[in-house]
């Protein structure tokens, strides 16, 4: 199945990496985005195993999730031959931010 990654997923990759960076923790963030990656790269084969993001629920899209490095949610969506990356949220952050991130 082909992964694709949103544009506004692309950049919530890059926010975690340069926050990271600017607190001087650049080797993390070399790390994380290669973990994030890793675990994108296999939603191509094992789509189906993420459980459903409760937080998304409202939006009737099914909506599911894979943690990364224990804090980073990657949601996404599993359509007909493909899977679609829609955001990679910080569970650090505020669970409100994530329905208006994924609409």
């Amino acid at each position: 199945m082909k992964v694709l990654v949103t544009s506004p997923a692309k950049q919530a990759l890059k926010d975690i990496c340069d926050y990271y960076r600017s607190i001087e923790y650049d080797s993390y963030a070399v790390k994380i985005r290669r973990i994030i990656l890793d675990k994108i790269r296999s939603l191509s084969e094992f789509a189906n195993r993420g459980q459903q993001e409760e937080m998304l629920k409202e939006l009737g899209q099914e909506h599911r999730y894979v943690l990364a490095d224990s804090h980073f949610k990657i949601i996404y969506l599993v359509e007909e031959k493909r899977v679609v990356v829609t955001d990679i949220f910080d569970t650090h952050l505020s669970p409100s931010k994530m329905p208006r991130r994924n609409k």
